[in-house]
């Protein structure tokens, strides 16, 4: 009996050990490689308007494209270009669409800010954890869409922000596990701040294999915009939460698939009058590693 029951510590002591077990992820990235990174969007807007019910819906995607221009043992140099975005809006009576890899797309009513959208480049330095170290340029700006886009503009938003690089110092697209490691089934949480949204996500290592690593995340956030519509100044607050998973390589650190399903509810405040809105959006990326 007493043998039965060492045997038994001995077996808890050590599955214990490798529950607890923190895991780390450092970036392993090949210079002259490409990360090619698609993302898709769908949306269904439902608001309220001088007691009608208005719906808009769109679908979109976007392909970007990130360069292994240097990589050593402690960081890597990555240069960032979009390569196409394309969507299918319907709402309030009227379908639209544009594929940027369409020429007389790219010369029509919508052209002008993809075009701007598509110019955009940056170059920046991560370290193995996927901290940004360094971006070039610091900033980038995008030309005011006219009053005809601002609303296909606003729900592509998930779309057309990987146009912009992170800060110096934040944690950049390809950073997954904190920097000391994690345990499976530990969570941790990380605050964002920006010029328009606010908010918090926590994430937790679900499970980790032989080749992948499953992270778990919720994000709770307020973002607020302000448009004109119709001649009139808008004021949109929405409160979003947010459900997903993470799935990445456990050899190279390197995301292979990011899946959001966003519910969002608010108001638009338009001349002392508030008109209810809700958001129903799925958000779905996917990595392909292209080695050289």
């Amino acid at each position: 009996m007493q043998k039965l029951l060492a045997t038994l510590s001995v077996f808890t002591l050590g599955a214990s050990v490798v529950f607890s077990q923190k895991i780390t992820s450092k970036l392993d990235f090949q210079q002259g490689d490409s990360i090619a990174i698609h993302v898709s969007l769908d949306q269904t807007i439902a608001q309220q308007a001088m007691g009608q019910a208005i719906d808009f819906k769109v679908a979109g995607n976007a392909d970007h494209h990130y360069k292994v221009s240097n990589s050593t043992d402690d960081n890597t140099t990555l240069h960032h270009k979009i390569r196409r975005m394309q969507f299918d809006f319907d709402g309030m009576g009227q379908k639209r669409k544009f594929d940027s890899d369409n020429e007389k797309d790219l010369n029509g009513q919508f052209g002008k800010p993809f075009k701007d959208i598509l110019s955009k480049e940056f170059d920046m330095i991560i370290d193995r954890n996927g901290k940004t170290l360094m971006v070039r340029p610091e900033k980038i700006a995008l030309e005011q869409p006219d009053a005809r886009f601002t609303i296909i503009a606003n729900m592509l938003k998930e779309l057309t922000s990987v146009v912009y690089a992170p800060q110096k110092g934040s944690a950049s697209f390809f950073a997954i596990l904190p920097e000391g490691g994690v345990a499976v089934g530990e969570s941790w949480q990380e605050t964002f701040k920006a010029t328009n949204e606010s908010g918090i996500t926590t994430y937790k290592l679900s499970s980790v294999s032989d080749s992948t690593i499953t992270i778990d995340f919720k994000t709770i956030s307020t973002v607020t915009s302000t448009t004109e519509m119709m001649g009139m100044e808008t004021s949109t607050t929405m409160k979003n939460n947010m459900t997903g998973q993470i799935i990445a390589d456990k050899a190279s650190g390197i995301i292979k698939e990011k899946i959001c399903n966003i519910d969002s509810n608010g108001a638009t405040e338009v001349m002392g009058n508030s008109m209810p809105m809700s958001a129903k959006t799925t958000v779905t990326t996917k990595v392909e590693r292209i080695k050289m």
